[in-house]
């Protein structure tokens, strides 16, 4: 949970037993703590609500809704509207008008916000928006000093109006089925890409069998032609009329060299 959020429900605890002045001296605190951005929680308890009908506190509900929704330059065009904003309520109200000028253009220009914030001076603003706002998480951007401008990256979140909830349901209906559609299409490429894999196995598996069944042939056929060589060489031999027996016979029946010698008579 974040600060906001941590300091939102302790609010929303004490303000949903407090009535009349106890209520409009917890709205004063709460638009006034540092930390604390938003208020369309607060706002909508039935006894907040209850406050715009009183002639004597109507100011607190409208100041409370000019911190949810509005800006430094909506309390300057009617300051009689609220009640006297102390120092530090006017300090949270032009972080506020920076957030809102961010959410809706992403490179500001120095003398824009001087303006807008009645702020003397370039230092004042650097300031402001490296210690209040880039610190705080309120903005993320870059400074650029040369040309006196603020490029944003990103804005917090402020409370949406309830005249504007139709054009925000508009925009996330459009976000959805624009994201639907991107999922459809990655679902369609993963049903296509897993059928190409199936058939790349199969193709695989068809081509290992018959790879095996080439093999199986060629060795057979190598065998079969060995054992004809070897048959064709015995049929040759018995062709000649003689064998490999007849022949070692014929070898041992021949007379040697020496037995001759022995034999011969001397006259």
């Amino acid at each position: 949970m974040t600060d906001n959020e941590s300091k939102v429900e302790a609010f929303l605890l004490l303000a949903k037993s407090a009535r009349g002045l106890a209520l409009v001296d917890l709205i004063g605190k709460c638009t006034a703590e540092p930390g604390l951005f938003t208020f369309g929680e607060i706002l909508s308890l039935p006894g907040v609500q209850e406050l715009r009908q009183s002639p004597d506190h109507s100011s607190a509900y409208e100041l409370l809704q000019l911190y949810a929704y509005g800006t430094w330059d909506d309390y300057k065009a009617s300051p009689g509207k609220y009640p006297q904003l102390s120092a530090a309520q006017q300090h949270k109200l032009k972080l506020l008008t920076l957030v809102s000028a961010a959410d809706s253009v992403r490179t500001l220009g120095y003398e824009d916000l001087m303006r807008r914030l009645e702020l003397p001076s370039v230092r004042a603003l650097e300031d402001l928006l490296i210690t209040e706002c880039f610190y705080a998480g309120l903005l993320k951007g870059k400074l650029d000093q040369r040309n006196r401008c603020l490029h944003v990256e990103e804005a917090f979140c402020r409370d949406v109006h309830p005249d504007q909830l139709a054009s925000v349901s508009g925009a996330l209906g459009e976000w959805l089925d624009s994201a639907n559609g991107v999922l459809a299409a990655i679902e369609q490429r993963i049903d296509w890409t897993q059928n190409a894999c199936a058939a790349a196995e199969r193709q695989r598996a068809e081509a290992t069998q018959m790879l095996d069944a080439e093999r199986k042939s060629i060795r057979t056929t190598i065998e079969l032609q060995a054992q004809a060589d070897s048959s064709g060489v015995l049929m040759d031999a018995e062709a000649e009329g003689f064998n490999l027996a007849d022949l070692e016979g014929s070898q041992d029946a021949r007379p040697g060299p020496t037995a001759g010698r022995h034999t011969k008579r001397r006259r």
